[in-house]
């Protein structure tokens, strides 16, 4: 990960409205220096907006942007020193890779020798030699890609700013350019902003991942705290696949001990029973429990379930349970050999177990032993 300096980018409660409709509300974020940070959420979450907002292609309705602790909430985008690589890449189809790289420096009227040296070095370390008279129609995938961004990294941008560019590749494909990207990331050591709705491709690349959710950010931590210790409920239902298991249940004290209630079943949360009765609502709460942390048994003890559908996924299956009435996910290896129909039995170990607040919808506590 990249270390925490000051930061070159900073936003200070951005909002953006549109009309009547509010997009992003009250975003504050810092990246630093040569941070891969992922912003990650459904769609029309305001992930987008919010990058566009960076660049300059929308004004904030509210709140400021800094740049290296410049104020640029009102700059020109061309005034900026961001570049922007957008889902299509962009490219001028009918030029040769050459020129594709070579345009914006000749906007600079630059002599042509410093130009040919700059595009050559660029592409020599992008893999684009070779490609350079060939017209960017002609072009795959992969090399798309690589020509987008260097064309945008030759005019020596502060930050890079990428909007969902992987996002109609096909899968083998996007993965092994999703790799190469993280890799020239490292390289170049150039902090990047990038937009995507896949959960998958921000906890790969991104050095932390910034969760949005109805134009609000949910969380910003490391992609390994975002999965084991979500902040919100939002985040727990959707960081997993499958996602996190959620159950209401009730908080009771009798004969002298503290109980978290689901159904018939209990759980001791002695341990922890200072930070629930602080935070408790009156709504309730709501206790999660990823699939992959369920402990699933053709022996007791544990909940009774019946297997209605098995996933295997190579080494381990996935099992959709029916348990007391509710749909239950949980992963194990597939040597167990579980079939559809088993009757099976669940646990849930204290220490995967997550409590929220059914009010706030906000964690309590991860673990409870």
């Amino acid at each position: 990960m990249a270390p925490m300096t000051t930061p070159i980018l900073r936003l200070q409660n951005v909002k953006k409205v549109f009309n009547s409709f509010v997009a992003v509300d009250n975003v504050s974020l810092e990246v630093t220096e040569g941070e891969f940070v992922c912003l990650l959420g459904p769609s029309g979450c305001g992930k987008t907006t919010t990058l566009r907002m960076i660049a300059g292609l929308e004004t904030p309705t509210e709140g400021e942007i800094f740049l290296r602790e410049k104020r640029i909430t009102y700059l020109p985008p061309q005034q900026r020193g961001i570049g922007f690589v957008f889902q299509n890449y962009a490219l001028f189809w009918h030029m040769t890779v050459y020129d594709n790289l070579a345009f914006g420096l000749r906007l600079r009227r630059l002599p042509v020798a410093e130009i040919n040296k700059r595009v050559c070095e660029i592409a020599e370390r992008f893999e684009l030699m070779d490609l350079l008279k060939v017209r960017a129609v002609s072009l795959d995938l992969s090399a798309m890609q690589r020509v987008a961004i260097a064309r945008t990294l030759l005019t020596d941008p502060h930050l890079l700013l990428l909007d969902e560019p992987l996002n109609n590749i096909r899968p083998g494909l996007r993965e092994m350019m999703r790799a190469d990207l993280k890799r020239m990331q490292q390289e170049l050591r150039k902090t990047m902003i990038y937009v995507t709705h896949d959960q998958e491709e921000a906890l790969t690349l991104g050095d932390r991942i910034v969760v949005m959710n109805m134009g609000r950010i949910e969380q910003v931590a490391s992609p390994q705290e975002i999965y084991d210790l979500p902040a919100t409920l939002f985040v727990a239902g959707f960081i997993g696949r499958p996602p996190m298991n959620l159950f209401d249940v009730k908080y009771a004290v009798e004969g002298g001990h503290s109980w978290l209630v689901w159904r018939q079943y209990r759980w001791c949360v002695d341990k922890v029973r200072d930070r629930i009765e602080a935070a408790y609502p009156e709504n309730g709460l709501v206790l999660g429990v990823r699939p992959e942390e369920i402990k699933i048994s053709y022996k007791a003890p544990g909940i009774h379930a019946k297997v209605v559908l098995v996933q295997p996924l190579g080494r381990k299956d996935v099992l959709m349970l029916e348990l007391e009435g509710e749909t239950v996910h949980g992963v194990v290896p597939a040597e167990l050999c579980i079939n559809v129909g088993d009757m099976v039995f669940v646990e849930f170990p204290p220490e995967g177990m997550h409590v929220f607040s059914a009010t706030t919808k906000e964690a309590i506590v991860h673990g409870i032993s």
